[in-house]
């Protein structure tokens, strides 16, 4: 049933035709499509209808590449009785520890940011006091992965943490903030989210106004870290990791990464320690 239904939602998710231009006036009623409501254009841009929002029933939706991850946009992933969200802890977790810098969703000099994990997922350490404890999780909902093409943990209270009704909804606005929250697993490669709404390399800009959380950069597996060409250049902390398109002359994304099958070291970047620091 879960495999039909990921085929129904994977379909319905594709136009079903391309239009010259969009059906109905899009200043007055609209016939959206039925099914689906997601309309492509000769133009190669894809909307998504919403008749019931008037004059602006048309939102592009237009993903900035092919390899571009999208969020479910299918049911409520809010956990029982309010949808049919969950939240799946990894059954084990090969990372140690990652540092992040650069991440454009943070406020510009709030400098590196990391956390250490045990082997379920947990954070342990971190230079953010509210992060230790949480654990890394999935999102479904009614089963089905809340990002269907990309292997996506959000930093979440674990599910079996007794918290008030309160603590548990405030935490669920993480969610929507994948840049902040989230981490990509992609060819055995631990990756924060880069969060197609705050920043895209492509010059023709990419994710429409708005859209926080709908789009996160797909090129994760292809991540690399700079060329190093002497031990002198070595010494100056480089990342280990940074996005493709990402310079240390512009906007910048670079992260640090540990595996627990290989012997502890000291985390450090332009001289500073963050983990380890014992090793």
């Amino acid at each position: 049933m879960k495999t039909l239904s990921a085929i129904f939602l994977g379909a319905a998710l594709l136009p079903s035709m391309v239009f010259e231009h969009l059906p109905g006036d899009a200043s007055g009623p609209v016939n959206c499509p039925e099914p689906p409501k997601i309309i492509a254009t000769k133009s190669g841009r894809i909307y998504e209808c919403h008749p019931e929002e008037g004059s602006s029933a048309y939102q592009d939706v237009t993903p900035p590449d092919d390899k571009t991850h999208w969020m479910l946009p299918f049911g409520n992933s809010n956990p029982p009785p309010y949808g049919t969200g969950s939240f799946h802890p990894p059954k084990s977790w090969p990372f140690r520890a990652i540092l992040v810098v650069g991440n454009p969703v943070r406020q510009a000099g709030s400098g590196a940011y990391f956390y250490t994990f045990d082997r379920t997922g947990m954070i342990l350490e971190s230079n953010e006091s509210d992060a230790v404890g949480d654990q890394m999780v999935e999102v479904r909902i009614s089963g089905i992965p809340m990002w269907p093409t990309a292997k996506v943990l959000y930093r979440m209270i674990p599910p079996v943490k007794n918290v008030t009704a309160k603590t548990r909804a405030s935490e669920l606005g993480r969610k929507g903030l994948g840049g902040q929250f989230g981490f990509v697993v992609d060819n055995e490669i631990l990756c924060p989210v880069l969060d197609e709404s705050m920043f895209s390399y492509w010059s023709d800009g990419g994710a429409r106004p708005g859209s926080l959380g709908t789009y996160i950069y797909g090129h994760c597996g292809e991540t690399a870290g700079p060329s190093v060409s002497s031990p002198d250049e070595a010494a100056l902390d480089l990342t280990d990791h940074a996005y493709p398109g990402f310079t240390d002359a512009g906007p910048y994304m670079g992260w640090k990464l540990q595996r627990h099958d290989e012997p502890e070291r000291p985390l450090t970047y332009k001289g500073h320690c963050y983990a380890f620091c014992e090793k």
